[in-house]
């Protein structure tokens, strides 16, 4: 129950007021991710419920302003020291010489690509520092990381790195379909010399974890693909299946989960459509996110399990050949912010209630 006098989105720990805070960055501001993510937070009550802190970097301050105006945000805009829901613009110093910058849509570039970075990285952190209980962020290209010298596959695995996950594993969900790469963004030649079972386990694990803690799955049917076709035939089409996949499952049983493997991956999202399995764990990236965005291409979500502090992004790309032309679906945009806010929410309660010596959220 909420506490009396607290704003919505407000509990009161051990007498002082806290409110559950979302990070938020556009991803590239040239893309789609602005236009949704506003989208998402006008036609919904979330501003009203959490605290929004959107990092944006200081060349783009007069953008930013110009956009939560035009975008009709303005009313929910709340100065950084204020412990009531809203949106707050935090804006991030940059180095370099970076000037003032105004993204023109559909038009990408390396110093917009350098921006969206930096942003990322200050919720990353503000996240590590305990500021946050749960990420949203825009969709980027990967030319984001492309100054690093140890360059990230994607913003799954930066962000796990930075947050130090014990494990982590990107699942793409829609309404009925929720599925998981164990690799991600990787050239198909390599994926059977990087399949091992750790990296398969890890990756269940991760998901079943948050399954449990967010989406109210006590017990999740679990499926995991075979990396050959027909899972191998027994080793006739390839020993990985049987070599690598196959221990992978029996260990994931033998630790009590409820997952059967290797399965063919040409019939087995036809299974989880019908409802037999809460989850699919895939080999490879177009192994998952080809039947998932078959059937959910504009209400899927992105998130990263196994985190401390949960990731959520849209499951759509930049889309610059529609920026600026105001047709971009918003739907999966709306799911990310509905979801991260009732996380947010939820983790903060939990924190309360474990303040006062009773479980956390994920525990009860």
């Amino acid at each position: 129950m909420q506490a009396s006098g607290c704003a919505l989105g407000q509990t009161m720990t051990r007498g002082v007021a806290a409110t559950a805070r979302v990070g938020l960055t556009l991803g590239d501001p040239t893309g789609i991710g602005p236009e949704v993510i506003f989208r998402a937070l006008r036609s919904t009550t979330v501003l009203d419920q959490v605290q929004w802190l959107l990092f944006c970097p200081e060349p783009l301050r007069n953008w930013l302003l110009q956009s939560i105006e035009s975008s009709g945000l303005s009313r929910w805009l709340v100065e950084g020291s204020s412990e009531g829901p809203g949106l707050v613009a935090r804006f991030v110093a940059v180095g370099g010489d970076m000037k003032a910058t105004w993204p023109s849509p559909g038009q990408p570039n390396p110093v917009c690509d350098r921006l969206a970075y930096e942003a990322l990285l200050a919720m990353v952190l503000s996240a590590s520092g305990g500021d946050l209980q749960a990420m949203v962020t825009g969709p980027v290209t990967k030319g984001i990381f492309d100054h690093l010298d140890s360059r990230p596959p994607g913003q799954t695995e930066f962000v796990a790195r930075h947050l130090a996950a014990d494990r982590h594993a990107m699942m793409l969900a829609g309404p009925v379909l929720r599925v998981v790469p164990v690799t991600t963004h990787m050239p198909l030649r390599e994926v059977a010399d990087l399949v091992h079972p750790g990296l398969i386990i890890e990756a269940t694990m991760a998901a079943v974890g948050d399954l449990r803690a967010w989406f109210s799955i006590a017990n999740p049917k679990v499926a995991v693909c075979g990396l050959n076709p027909h899972a191998g035939e027994g080793g006739r089409l390839g020993d990985e299946d049987v070599r690598v996949v196959a221990p992978a499952v029996a260990a994931l049983v033998e630790s009590g989960l409820d997952v059967v493997g290797p399965v063919s991956a040409d019939t087995v999202f036809h299974d989880a459509l019908q409802g037999r399995f809460d989850l699919v764990v895939c080999m490879y990236h177009d192994q998952a996110l080809g039947p998932l965005k078959t059937v959910h291409f504009h209400d899927a979500f992105n998130m990263t399990c196994g985190l401390p502090v949960p990731r959520l992004s849209p499951s759509h790309g930049t889309a610059h050949d529609i920026a600026g032309h105001g047709v971009a679906d918003v739907r999966s945009a709306t799911r990310v912010v509905e979801l991260a806010t009732d996380i947010a929410l939820a983790k903060l309660e939990g924190h309360r209630r474990q303040g006062d010596g009773l479980a956390s959220f994920a525990e009860a």
